[in-house]
């Protein structure tokens, strides 16, 4: 099995699918589940609590980092 672009990670919502697991178990940021799924900052963290997984973390690293990108979303506005 692939994960190319051509092979599986072409399939609808794999992607995003990926990038939730990986949220989910504190493995990636917000912002890097986003850009796995290939979603904007603010679909993903709406994806995210829909699924019950908390948008904010109580990791300081990581709530830093995810206040970061939130920051970022909000300047592109």
């Amino acid at each position: 099995m692939h994960l190319s672009e051509d092979g599986l990670l072409g399939e609808p919502g794999v992607r995003l699918a990926i990038a939730t697991d990986l949220y989910r178990s504190e493995s990636v940021t917000l912002g890097r589940g986003a850009r796995i799924a290939g979603t904007p900052l603010e679909d993903f963290m709406r994806h995210v609590s829909r699924e019950g997984i908390p948008v904010i973390r109580g990791n300081a690293r990581t709530l830093r980092e995810d206040l970061k990108n939130v920051e970022a979303w909000r300047k592109r506005k």
